[in-house]
């Protein structure tokens, strides 16, 4: 549930309010809501004065308290009840994601983030390795451009251009950053929450910490960040080194088919075939199974969109 949790919390943050409604969430992400509201990541938000009908879901209604009743009256079906729970939003809380961060980064606590964009961009702290210290940001939305345009001129008047990394929420290929040499990552690839912490990806912060010309990342609408990240219908995935090379290894000229133990043998895996390396971890056999196509024959291949 943890990568879930992750990944709701992605989500919100790449929304312009930051806010949900727990009212309105898939029944696939109510645990995954809990998580984050038990770990703190989220607070309570003002009451939201509109909502979809809960009856035909299209409508926009204002909820009012009529003879002591929630409803509110939809142009299609009239008057309908309303819940409390449609009307209590939740946002995520800042403080709680950069303190995570400063604690997986392991700054000291006494160094305070800075807001360096409003609701946008974040210094979380200096992480020094050795005898060098990198500035590691955090930035949201930046596919949106008004944002985009804030967070590129605080890049110029504010951030130490030759030792910062940025962590962002906006998949590299949304974000218009191509132009960057700084390390960009992001947000569910660096750390993994778990028991209500984020932990270090120690292999991504190697790859940030590489020269620019050393750090590669795939020119894929459906790919990106050498293939250890990949987004399918709105859906964004994460995977491990490993399952990285299978993904390259199928990413041919387009129909391309490839026996699945030459792919093991070709990326060194003990594992018998492409889909038992996803296999332990329901969100990655569910990326996998939605982006890789094979047959009885042993035979793998990228399905195309």
């Amino acid at each position: 549930m943890a990568p879930r949790a992750l990944s709701l919390l992605v989500s919100l943050l790449e929304t312009s309010s930051g806010r949900v409604v727990e009212d309105t969430l898939d029944t696939a992400d109510r645990d995954a809501f809990e998580v984050l509201r038990e770990t703190g990541a989220l607070v309570v938000a003002d009451d939201v004065p509109v909502i979809l009908c809960p009856a035909c879901g299209d409508q926009d209604v204002a909820p009012r308290r009529i003879a002591g009743v929630l409803q509110g009256l939809c142009p299609d079906c009239g008057y309908v009840p309303i819940t409390n729970a449609s009307l209590k939003a939740w946002a995520f809380d800042p403080s709680w994601l950069l303190g995570r961060l400063r604690m997986a980064f392991g700054i000291a606590a006494r160094q305070d983030s800075v807001e360096l964009v409003p609701g946008t961009l974040w210094k979380v702290g200096d992480h020094k390795t050795g005898k060098q210290a990198h500035r590691v940001l955090l930035a949201r939305r930046l596919s949106e451009h008004s944002v985009h345009k804030a967070f590129r001129e605080a890049l110029l008047d504010k951030v130490e251009r030759d030792n910062a990394v940025i962590i962002s929420t906006t998949p590299k290929s949304a974000a218009m950053v191509s132009d960057v040499s700084l390390p960009f990552v992001h947000l569910a690839e660096i750390v993994h929450l778990r028991s209500g912490k984020l932990e270090l990806d120690e292999e991504r912060w190697a790859w940030c910490l590489k020269p620019a010309h050393l750090r590669s990342h795939a020119d894929s609408s459906v790919f990106y960040d050498g293939y250890r990240a990949a987004i399918v219908g709105g859906e964004e995935y994460s995977f491990s080194v490993n399952q990285a090379l299978v993904f390259e290894a199928l990413d041919g000229e387009p129909g391309t088919k490839r026996l699945g133990s030459t792919i093991m043998a070709d990326i060194g895996s003990p594992q018998r075939n492409p889909r038992a390396l996803f296999r332990h971890n329901p969100r990655q056999i569910e990326g996998f199974d939605r982006l890789v196509a094979y047959d009885d024959y042993g035979f793998y291949w990228l399905k195309r969109r």
